[in-house]
C-alpha cells in the first residue's frame, strides 16, 4: 500500500506538472493585414445586415475594408494548429483564442500574425444565477405614484427629458444595446413586460460563455437597462420606454482580466452588424487582476486601449456610444475609465440631485487634454428596478447616470433620425449646463433636452 501511494504520488506530481507546463489561456492575435477574396465592398450585404448598411448609407459612411470580417482562411489555420476561436473583430483586425501556452509560441511565428498577448484564463462556463425556466411570482400590491414616471422623475426632469417624452419621442424605431456582465431576471422582471409583449427584447448574446442565453450571472446589466427601457407607470419609467434593446454579455464577473475588453470589442462590433443605433456600456477598465495588465493615466489618449479604439471605430461606422465615466473619483485612481477616453463619444459622469459632482465620480481630462466626462446625469441615488418583484431601488453610480442619458439620446434620434450621431452629440454638448466654461468634473455639464431639441429643430 505505502508503494501504490507513493506511486500514485509521483503520478499525480507529474499529472500536474504536465498540466501546468501546457496551461490552457487566451491570447489576442492580430494580424499583418486582412487580405481575403471572400468579401467585396461591393457586396456588404454578405457581411452586414439591412439595418447596417442603411446606417451608414443615411449618414453618408462609405463600406470599406474595416467592414469585412477577419479573413477566414487565417481563422482556419489557427484552428488547424488546435486553437479555439473564442471572439474576433474586424475593426481591429484580431481574434481572441484559447490555446496552450506551447502552441502559442507556434503562432507567434506565422507570417500573418502580427503579434499576440496573453489576455485571461480560461475559465469554465458559467452558470451563476443561470435559470431558463423561472417563473415570476404573483405582484403584490404595488403603491403607486401620482405622476407616470415614479421614482425615476427627478432623473429624467433634470434634463428636460419630459419635454421630448411629452412630444412623442421616447425612442421608438431606435434600437440601442446594452453591453454588461448579466441581465438577472430581464426575462421576467415587470417592468420590461411591454418590451417581451411587443417584441422589442431582441438578439441576446453571450460573449464570456458562448451562447445567447443573457439572463444569468449579474444583476447590474438588469437594473442599467430598467433606467432607460422600464415601462412601469407610476412606479418607474425609463428615458426611452419604447426603443428596442438588445443585451449583450460581455463582462465576466469573476475577476477582471484583459478579455473582458475583446468580449467588448466583440459585443460592440456585434451590435454594428446588426444596425444598433445607440449603445450603452456601464463598464470601464484601468486594473486588472493580473498587475501586468493595468493601464497607466497616459493610456488614456483616445488610442491605446482595445475598447477604446473599438469605440472610436462604432463612432466612425455612426452609431452614438454613451459609456460611463468610471466610479473611482474619491478613490487612488480618480481618473477615467477605458473605452470612456475614446474620441467622438458620450463619456457620462455622475452628480447628485443638487447638480454637483457625486464624490465617486471619476474626472478628467483624457491623458492628451481632451475634455472628459462630456456630460453629467444623476448618479446617486438614481432609480433603478429591482430584480425581485415590482420595487425600486436607489443606486449609486456612473453605470446608471449613462444609461439614463443613452435613453435620452435615443429619444432626441428619434425626434430627428435623419441627423448623423455627430450632430446629435453636438446638439447635447452645446445644450449643456456649463457649455461655454467645461470642466474636468462636470464636462460641459448637465444636458437640456429640451435646448437639444430646438438646437436642431432650428437648423432643419
Amino acid at each position: 500500500m505505502r508503494i501504490l501511494l507513493t506511486t500514485l504520488f509521483c503520478c499525480f506530481f507529474t499529472f500536474s506538472f504536465s498540466q501546468n507546463k501546457e496551461e490552457v489561456r487566451k491570447i489576442w492575435v492580430a494580424f499583418v493585414d486582412k487580405a481575403s477574396p471572400a468579401f467585396s465592398i461591393d457586396e456588404p450585404e454578405t457581411f452586414l445586415s439591412p439595418r447596417a448598411i442603411q446606417r451608414r448609407q443615411r449618414q453618408s459612411i462609405a463600406i470599406d475594408s474595416t467592414d469585412f470580417p477577419v479573413n477566414p482562411i487565417y481563422l482556419d489555420s489557427l484552428k488547424t494548429l488546435g486553437a479555439t476561436i473564442h471572439s474576433t473583430s474586424k475593426w481591429l483586425n484580431a481574434v481572441s483564442i484559447i490555446v496552450s501556452n506551447s502552441m502559442e509560441k507556434k503562432i507567434e511565428q506565422l507570417d500573418f500574425v502580427q503579434s499576440t498577448k496573453y489576455v485571461g484564463k480560461n475559465l469554465n462556463k458559467f452558470l451563476l444565477l443561470r435559470r431558463e425556466d423561472k417563473v415570476r411570482d404573483s405582484l403584490p400590491e404595488v403603491f403607486l405614484m401620482e405622476n407616470d414616471y415614479g421614482h425615476a422623475e427627478a432623473q429624467i426632469k433634470m434634463l428636460n427629458g419630459d419635454f421630448l417624452h411629452n412630444q412623442g419621442f421616447k425612442g421608438k424605431g431606435i434600437w440601442i444595446a446594452v453591453l454588461d456582465g448579466g441581465f438577472s431576471n430581464v426575462d421576467i422582471m415587470p417592468f420590461f413586460d411591454s418590451l417581451r409583449i411587443n417584441n422589442r427584447l431582441i438578439f441576446q448574446k453571450d460573449f464570456v460563455d458562448g451562447d445567447d442565453f443573457v439572463y444569468e450571472s449579474s444583476s447590474h446589466g438588469s437594473k442599467v437597462l430598467s433606467t432607460m427601457a422600464a415601462n412601469y407607470p407610476g412606479l418607474m419609467v425609463g428615458t426611452a420606454p419604447d426603443a428596442t434593446y438588445i443585451c449583450l454579455k460581455t463582462e465576466d464577473t469573476r475577476g477582471e482580466y484583459l478579455i473582458e475588453e475583446c468580449n467588448w470589442v466583440a459585443g460592440l462590433e456585434y451590435a454594428d452588424s446588426l444596425g444598433v443605433d445607440v449603445v450603452n456600456s456601464s463598464l470601464g477598465y484601468t486594473t486588472f487582476s493580473d498587475s501586468a495588465m493595468d493601464y497607466a493615466y497616459e493610456n488614456l489618449d483616445g488610442k491605446t486601449g482595445i475598447a477604446t479604439r473599438a469605440a472610436t471605430f462604432a463612432s466612425q461606422k455612426g452609431m452614438i456610444v454613451v459609456n460611463s465615466a468610471g466610479n473611482e473619483g474619491d478613490g487612488k485612481w480618480k481618473h477615467i475609465d477605458i473605452p470612456a477616453d475614446a474620441e467622438n463619444i458620450l463619456t457620462v459622469g455622475a452628480v447628485k440631485s443638487n447638480g454637483q459632482r457625486a464624490s465617486f465620480s471619476s474626472i478628467g481630462p483624457a491623458s492628451d487634454g481632451r475634455i472628459k466626462p462630456e456630460v453629467v446625469a444623476l448618479g446617486q441615488r438614481a432609480a433603478t428596478a429591482s430584480v425581485y418583484g415590482a420595487k425600486v431601488n436607489h443606486s449609486r453610480g456612473t453605470s446608471f447616470s449613462s444609461p439614463i442619458i443613452a435613453g435620452m439620446v435615443a429619444a432626441l434620434w428619434q425626434a430627428f433620425p435623419n441627423q448623423t450621431n455627430q450632430e446629435i452629440m453636438q446638439a447635447i454638448i452645446q445644450s449643456s449646463s456649463q457649455v461655454d466654461t467645461p470642466d474636468n468634473e462636470l464636462g460641459y455639464g448637465i444636458p437640456d433636452f429640451r435646448l437639444a431639441y430646438q438646437l436642431l429643430k432650428s437648423k432643419q
